[in-house]
């Protein structure tokens, strides 16, 4: 074969080197797995290296299976002798063969996730836990996050927790190694670690296998963890050659245990290391390429490069600001079905890209509206998230005290007390008495009922908060965003999720509803609470879509290794996108990964790129949503005028023709609502609202029910909280039609 035909001069150069030990910086899409077939081809055709003396490890069996039928094809006697396998497949073929010396048969079961939970929770409930106790969860988290560590039972003393639970997840992980030993069992961490164990341990057994290989290759070598990295030097003897393939720029796993300084000081271990690197891209336009250079290059822990590519032509980056995320979008849905209809794309060469997963619901929302099909991968639809549930249920229960359904979901949510017996015992009280579960438990007398008081009370108390809300709605019907706000608050929802190791994300979902409701309030002032349930029953109970043809949706984390035609990354905002928590919580280090995150958002891109922000109040962060700085730091910055894009009072409506209307909105930027007669119709954004265009504190309000008040203090979307003199405290919708200024107090 003549390799430097088929290779560029760095490929080429990273292929045919004589060095011991090399470290090759590979880009996106600069051909990372081409240039490890061919190396590996190289070894065997012209170096002469006995195939069975090469391990080559991926970090996905799918890669390890591509690159065996890449050195097939090119070597077809020789890739049967190969080992190509991940770090735990190669750790399971170990261990078939050595944890004999354990005590152990080469025989053993590997459990999946799915075994491990229903081990914690046999052992959960016989501790006299409930199996989906949150007890369950905790000790699943810390499991794994001790074996990342490489810490079994009897390495941890807990002097002081660190959490409230820790001794109890403690006893539990150590109930569970002894259950799996009995049951000759182990888990995908327990491979890594207990073949780590016998290489330090037994060097009889470490130097058979070092003499077996002479080479190591290793793919995605930026995301390798500790115990993996230790058990890459315990294979290698003094005369092994070590060849690794990674991107420091793409780096995005840290939270999962990837220590970026093993590539980014892995020269410094050997000093006669070589470093290549793949620069040239084959996947992007020089457009994306250029605006994801320039952002990854305020990063300082990093290898320096600068992708580039021979392909000429490509479209300029579009970038697109809107004055909401609604808006956004919209945006976003108008102009896939104008790739679709008008720019020969298909919907499956079309992804959206996200930070987080609370950002799908608007967009989710406007495809609905646009007929667009799309799947999301690796996460769930909005509507659709446990919490999200939860949250509905009890708010379908403020205008259906019947719905047991939604009663039954809410019983134990907070935590009350209930478990089967009392549930049961509970439906089937309501049953005799003809009544729902609802007016049954509102009704019932402790002292009539078979279920404790305790927990009969715990259930008034809920109703109460309930009944309450909805009479406060009633009284109030303009911001029932915030009466709804304050009762599931007030369960005790959020203390409730705090306590899931997913928490916090789970109280941004719950945060963006209630952005959501506002929202949807802002822009219909004069609808009711159950329209809006109504609204999002509709939206939550479409079909799921079929495999064919659709738009992807997934995060960023998700989206690694793959690339799309076209790439939309959303909500490219400050906060959003970077990450306000990440930020918060990891500093400088945080936000370098997160700029990462955005580097590989960026290089998904084949011919398209879109970034797209909105400019409101986002519930989520707590603020007025801004630019995100890797808008600037791309060379993508935009110029935004917030006094247009937030002024109040009337806005234009628009008309369901065939022509276009422009609404310009800030410099170069516009809204096109354009419409067509066989096109889906944009829904209409603004209700009836008065002529009050800016709100300040100190002015004087009358409003039509509640009388005369001063505004006494500005909550976002058009909301103001207003003293009123008869009805005291109230938060209002200052664009609502009820509403007129009456001048400002003195």
């Amino acid at each position: 074969m003549n390799y430097q035909n088929e290779l560029n001069d760095n490929q080429y150069e990273a292929v045919t080197t004589e060095a011991q030990h090399v470290r090759i910086i590979a880009g996106a899409g600069s051909g990372k797995t081409r240039v490890l077939t061919y190396r590996i081809s190289y070894l065997i055709s012209e170096c002469h290296v006995l195939p069975w003396k090469i391990l080559a490890i991926t970090f996905t069996n799918k890669v390890a299976n591509e690159m065996k039928s890449r050195v097939d094809k090119m070597l077809p006697e020789m890739s049967q002798d190969l080992t190509i396998r991940t770090f735990h497949s190669f750790a399971a073929f170990f261990l078939r063969h050595e944890i004999s010396i354990l005590g152990f048969p080469s025989s053993f079961t590997i459990f999946d996730e799915e075994d491990q939970t229903k081990l914690v929770k046999d052992i959960a409930a016989s501790m006299g836990f409930k199996r989906g106790d949150k007890i369950v969860g905790k000790a699943l988290g810390y499991i794994g996050k001790q074996k990342l560590l490489g810490k079994y039972p009897d390495d941890i003393k807990i002097v002081k927790p660190s959490f409230e639970d820790e001794k109890t997840c403690l006893e539990i992980y150590q109930r569970y190694e002894e259950e799996k030993y009995k049951c000759y069992s182990l888990d995908f961490d327990d491979l890594l670690l207990q073949t780590n164990y016998i290489l330090e341990n037994y060097p009889d057994i470490r130097n058979k296998w070092q003499d077996k290989i002479s080479h190591i290759l290793i793919d995605e070598f930026q995301d390798t963890n500790d115990v993996e990295y230790k058990m890459i030097n315990f294979l290698k003897k003094p005369t092994t050659s070590l060849y690794v393939v990674g991107d420091p720029d793409q780096t995005i796993y840290t939270w999962r245990g990837a220590n970026q300084n093993i590539i980014l000081d892995l020269n410094k271990r050997y000093y006669d290391m070589i470093t290549i690197v793949l620069d040239r891209n084959y996947r992007s336009t020089q457009a994306i390429l250029n605006a994801a250079n320039k952002l990854i290059s305020y990063n300082k822990l990093r290898v320096t490069k600068n992708l580039y590519t021979k392909e000429v032509g490509g479209e300029a980056i579009t970038t697109h600001c809107s004055p909401s995320g609604r808006l956004e979008a919209d945006f976003v849905a108008r102009e896939i079905r104008k790739l679709k209809d008008y720019g020969g794309y298909s919907y499956n060469d079309i992804a959206l890209l996200y930070r987080s997963n609370y950002i799908t619901m608007d967009f989710e929302a406007a495809l609905t509206r646009y007929q667009i099909p799309y799947k999301i991968f690796g996460g769930t639809k909005f509507y659709q998230r446990r919490e999200i549930k939860d949250v509905l249920a009890y708010f379908h229960l403020i205008v259906n005290v019947k719905d047991d359904v939604s009663f039954s979901r809410i019983l134990n949510v907070p935590k009350r007390g209930f478990g089967e017996t009392s549930e049961n015992l509970l439906k089937n009280e309501a049953a005799d008495a003809n009544k729902s579960l609802y007016e049954y438990a509102k009704d019932v007398d402790p002292n009539d009922s078979e279920i404790k008081t305790s927990l009969i009370n715990s259930l008034k108390s809920m109703i109460k908060l309930i009944d309450i809300a909805r009479e406060d709605i009633k009284k109030n019907e303009e911001v029932f965003s915030k009466i709804l706000e304050d009762m599931i608050w007030s369960i005790g929802y959020q203390e409730y999720l705090k306590k899931e190791d997913d928490g916090d994300e789970r109280i941004e979902n719950v945060k963006a509803l209630f952005e959501d409701i506002r929202h949807y309030l802002k822009n219909n002032p004069s609808s009711t609470f159950d329209a809006y349930l109504q609204n999002i029953a509709l939206l939550s109970a479409q079909d799921e879509i079929v495999d064919g043809d659709h738009v992807t949706l997934m995060t960023v984390h998700t989206a690694k290794g793959l690339e799309f035609p076209v790439v939309f990354v959303l909500r490219f905002n400050q906060g959003v996108f970077p990450n306000q928590r990440a930020m918060l919580e990891g500093g400088y280090l945080a936000m370098e990964e997160e700029r990462r995150l955005a580097y590989v958002a960026m290089t998904r891109a084949k011919k398209k790129l879109y970034l797209t922000l909105a400019m409101d109040f986002s519930y989520v962060i707590q603020g007025n949503l801004i630019p995100s700085q890797f808008l600037k730091e791309s060379g993508n910055e935009v110029v935004t005028n917030r006094e247009t894009m937030f002024r109040s009072g009337p806005r234009p409506q628009p008309q369901q023709q065939a022509r276009p209307r422009v609404y310009t909105f800030n410099d170069g930027d516009h809204l096109d609502f354009t419409q067509e007669d066989n096109k889906p119709k944009t829904p209409v954004f603004d209700d009836i609202k008065n002529d009050v265009t800016e709100w300040a504190v100190g002015d004087i309000v009358i409003h039509k029910k509640l009388g005369r008040g001063v505004v006494i203090a500005l909550e976002g979307d058009d909301i103001i909280k207003v003293n009123f003199e008869e009805h005291g405290e109230k938060s209002i919708l200052g664009t609502h039609p009820s509403v007129s200024k009456g001048g400002h107090a003195a």
